[in-house]
């Protein structure tokens, strides 16, 4: 679990990259900590993402979109899938792949989950658009 110091650097970095209505920490101090942030794409879209942190930034968090997506063929984004970027789905949300076990390390920041989610948005979009698979535009870390 995060401690008060970490929780405070935390703050730090998203008040000076984010509009101070573009997220919330929710039950900080209760065993099922997480943070609800929206993330407007290039296209105007507006998702919410939640991140767990229950064992941040011990472990790496679930990171969701609270909705279910679908792709452009029409199923739903809710199996793991290595090509779309998706882990099993919870609560009937969309689990986004965001860090890999081998680039996990306790100094990321909410903020770079962040960036690592808005990005796979833009890519679920560009997927929306062309069909192709988010692994085209996004490739895994080695």
């Amino acid at each position: 679990m995060m401690d008060n110091e970490r929780y405070q650097a935390e703050q730090m970095v998203l008040r000076a990259k984010l509009p101070a209505n573009a997220y919330r920490f929710m039950d900080m101090g209760t065993a099922h900590p997480y943070i609800l942030m929206a993330a407007r794409t290039n296209k105007g879209n507006v998702y919410t993402l939640r991140i767990e942190l229950s064992q941040f930034p011990t472990y790496i968090p679930k990171a969701f979109v609270t909705k279910m997506l679908y792709a452009k063929d029409g199923h739903a984004l809710d199996d793991p899938s290595s090509s779309m970027h998706t882990l099993s789905s919870e609560k009937g949300w969309t689990r986004i792949c965001h860090y890999g076990s081998a680039s996990w390390n306790p100094y990321v920041s909410i903020y770079k989950i962040y960036v690592k989610c808005r990005l796979w948005l833009e890519m679920y979009e560009l997927h929306l658009k062309t069909g192709k698979h988010i692994d085209y535009y996004l490739k895994h870390q080695a």
